[in-house]
């Protein structure tokens, strides 16, 4: 089983998910950061060697100029619901936004 505990963990993690569910054009615009879910107005990013708890952070991306991001993220639920979780947020952007407008995106493959 893998410990997620810090930032950089989660961010390896997540990253497989942007890969497989946006367009090469998508990705390479693609910025996302883990961010405290109290200092959610600032946009500050949390350094890689932070230690994050359940429900303390979210992610925080921008794909061709449209920002969204996740609910918390539930650590304690373990790696599958994690993921599960994001995709599941990425989806929404996606459908939501001018670059992918209504479509449905599912992931090449889940860890």
């Amino acid at each position: 089983m893998i410990e997620l505990k810090h930032v950089r963990d989660v961010k390896r993690l997540l990253e497989p998910i942007f890969e497989s569910m946006l367009s090469p054009r998508e990705l390479q615009s693609l910025t996302f950061s883990l961010e405290r879910v109290a200092d959610r107005a600032n946009g500050r990013e949390l350094p890689a060697d932070t230690v994050i708890k359940t429900n303390d952070t979210w992610v925080r991306g921008q794909i061709l100029g449209e920002e969204g991001g996740s609910g918390s993220l539930r650590l304690d639920g373990g790696v599958d619901a994690l993921v599960r979780s994001v995709q599941s947020e990425l989806q929404d952007l996606i459908a939501e936004s001018h670059f992918g407008w209504g479509e449905l995106r599912n992931p090449r493959d889940l860890p």
